[in-house]
């Protein structure tokens, strides 16, 4: 069976607009692989495939695949997490919900003219960006920036701009020069571009802790057996080093556990002792006060890094005396053991407004700190190493990361 000269094209456009749908969902799959970091690179495809769309329907059709592969460890990963709270069928429906959402803006700001495109597909990058929808912005193709003009920070973002710009606008020699730059960053920060010494006295530590419950009852004994186990860390810290340990190590700090406190005063004078840190995530309990999930400084001064974006429903819940505490704006960045230190919290690392803030502030390094035992079989603990490093790389940061797995 043949295909005439005059069905292939019809053939080709029948199949044209699902190939771009699928496109999509391919660009959202580069998210999330460990040792293949720079398939990040591929997210900005999804804006141009948008642009080829066609009509409003397919054009929205392909970024709800991006977002819906990209966020394929939600409904798995939620499951775990609600699963004393909600219904099986929650997490699925957050996640489609949350895909959508995101899909909104591509879907509504879609034209037929490439000019208007240039404009709208801007405006739907920098909504998913911003708030109130960058409260669910992830994988957002501007992380792409990092791959394509490392060292170069916010003109990296720029050039990203005006690299889909070019390819939209077929403006191919601007996007040749664009695309000039970009390898030229690439090479500069393959041959030129070093730590700084001190990087070397600054690592993370990943931990496998087990859940510890804090709704119910407080469990003294479970609290105290992990406030020891910190405190055997503590000790095995060398002299003039900084640990980062994942969220939420530590029991919920409240004044009524004299045991604890006393213990990681104790914790504190031992590491000042040898010129030592540890950045340690808690929950911060005081009266009159919000919950905080927070990183608590021992051995060095410093008042707790408090966590800006706490995961929506899960964390955040305005409505709940429970409610982690929230602060979207706030720079998220503090001096820690003479270091200015942009600190992104178990979501933050996720989103692209909260990096943002804290780049504009000038840090010397990026603290990532994580408790994804509720996601250890899906793919959101890469995607949060995925942004992480690509910003870090953007920007030119050292990147401090510690996960409870």
């Amino acid at each position: 069976m043949t295909v005439s000269g005059q069905a292939l094209p019809g053939l080709v456009l029948r199949i044209w607009k699902p190939l771009l749908v699928v496109g999509g969902s391919l660009c959202g799959f580069a998210w999330g692989h460990d040792g293949l970091s720079w398939l990040v690179c591929l997210a900005v495809v999804m804006p141009l495939l948008w642009s080829l769309a066609g009509s409003r329907w397919w054009a929205g059709s392909i970024a709800l695949a991006y977002y819906l592969a990209g966020s394929r460890g939600l409904p798995f990963g939620a499951g775990i997490f609600f699963a004393e709270s909600a219904p099986a069928w929650f997490s699925w429906v957050l996640w489609l919900v949350a895909g959508i959402v995101n899909a909104l803006p591509w879907y509504f700001l879609w034209s037929q003219n490439p000019r208007r495109q240039v404009w709208t597909l801007l405006a739907a990058l920098v909504l998913i960006a911003l708030p109130p929808l960058g409260f669910i912005g992830w994988t957002n193709p501007l992380t792409a920036a990092g791959i394509f003009f490392p060292g170069l920070g916010f003109s990296g973002l720029v050039l990203l701009l005006a690299g889909l710009v070019a390819v939209v606008l077929r403006r191919w020699p601007l996007a040749v020069l664009v695309a000039g730059v970009s390898v030229a960053a690439n090479v500069s920060a393959i041959l030129w571009v070093k730590p700084a010494p001190w990087v070397a006295s600054w690592s993370g530590q990943d931990t496998h802790f087990s859940r510890l419950q804090t709704n119910a009852k407080p469990d003294l004994l479970g609290e105290g057996q992990r406030v020891m186990q910190i405190l055997m860390i503590a000790n095995q810290v060398a002299p003039g080093r900084v640990v980062v340990l994942p969220e939420t190590a530590l029991p919920r700090v409240r004044q009524d556990n004299q045991f604890a406190a006393m213990t990681l005063a104790d914790v504190s004078d031992r590491l000042k002792a040898k010129g030592s840190a540890i950045l340690v995530g808690a929950e911060v309990a005081a009266p009159g006060r919000p919950l905080q999930n927070a990183l608590i400084v021992l051995g060095a001064a410093g008042q707790p890094l408090v966590q800006r974006v706490p995961v929506p429903i899960g964390m955040w819940r305005p409505w709940s005396a429970e409610s982690i505490a929230a602060d979207p704006l706030a720079s998220g960045v503090d001096l820690v053991a003479g270091r200015k230190v942009a600190y992104l919290i178990c979501y933050e690392q996720l989103l692209v407004f909260p990096l943002l803030v804290s780049m504009a502030h000038n840090p010397d390094l990026i603290v990532g700190s994580a408790n994804d035992w509720w996601a250890h079989d899906t793919s959101i603990s890469t995607i949060q190493r995925q942004s992480l490093w690509a910003w870090g790389r953007m920007f030119s940061l050292p990147i401090i990361s510690a996960t409870n797995l």
